[in-house]
């Protein structure tokens, strides 16, 4: 998830699987979704726990910051 900031707010970039793992998180908890994860039988499968993975490995950033247009 990529996140500009602008001088009236921020623009957030999502593709459409991360999209899914972020309203699944929001509905279901974040919680929630790691401890379904840890005992295999998580609500994510394919691409989506892919990057549910990463992110909990912390080898892929959640939100990153990549322009500050404020200036």
């Amino acid at each position: 998830m990529q996140v500009i900031r602008n001088k009236g707010g921020y623009v957030i970039r999502v593709t459409n699987v991360e999209w899914r793992v972020l309203t699944a998180l929001e509905f279901d908890g974040r919680q929630t979704a790691a401890e379904q994860n840890d005992d295999g039988a998580g609500i994510f499968e394919g691409p989506e726990k892919t990057i549910f993975t990463q992110i909990e490995n912390g080898s892929r950033p959640w939100m990153q910051v990549t322009e500050d247009r404020r200036k």
